[in-house]
């Protein structure tokens, strides 16, 4: 089977290509992001983030007085966010290897960019994000709940969606020593914050 993750991340690039900009953050957002740097314990915070929020969300880590690293796959999606915050750190590369230094980063925004990568894959793909952190470096992930795991067909093209078990996607990371230490419940979605703790 071709790879699902990067089938979908071809789609988001697709659009990218063709214009079409990622939805503006809400303002909730932001304050998770605010609520976030804060609990790092870092002054002026490094933090990696991954989806195709990458030019807001970088603008806001970079506002609140972290200093963020944007990282995407698709050629598009990084040419868009660097139009979009011509002053940010925007780089490509596989989240599954990702382009930065092991052990260096105070945080990791992943937003819902797991809802896009396969159950039996998450814990490998967590792995990069794992090694980016520095011990004690948080994890920021929100995750659609519920049981269903497949593609679904968009006008773009073909999007690889999973929707989680909280608790077992907390088990399948847990291997990788993160620990949770926050959740919020936002209905139908859940955000969790968790530490990597070696």
């Amino acid at each position: 089977m071709d790879d699902p993750v990067a089938i979908t991340f071809h789609t988001f690039d697709r659009m990218a290509a063709a214009g079409i900009a990622p939805p503006r953050l809400e303002v909730a957002e932001h304050k998770r992001v605010e609520r976030f740097l804060l609990r790092t314990g870092r002054p002026l915070p490094n933090v990696i983030v991954l989806g195709r929020q990458l030019a807001d969300l970088c603008r806001s880590v970079d506002a609140m007085g972290g200093a963020a690293i944007g990282v995407d796959g698709g050629d598009s999606v990084v040419a868009q966010a660097r139009v979009s915050y011509p002053g940010g750190q925007i780089l490509q590369g596989d989240m599954r290897a990702l382009p930065v230094d092991r052990n260096f980063f105070d945080g990791a925004w992943t937003s819902t960019v797991l809802a896009h990568i396969p159950r039996d894959d998450v814990a490998q793909a967590m792995a990069s994000v794992h090694a980016a952190l520095r011990p004690g470096g948080l994890l920021y992930v929100r995750l659609p709940l519920g049981d269903e795991e497949g593609f679904e067909d968009t006008d773009h093209g073909p999007v690889y969606r999973v929707r989680w078990d909280e608790r077992l996607f907390v088990q399948a990371i847990g291997a990788l020593d993160f620990d949770l230490i926050d959740r919020e419940d936002m209905g139908t979605e859940v955000g969790l914050t968790l530490r990597r703790e070696y």
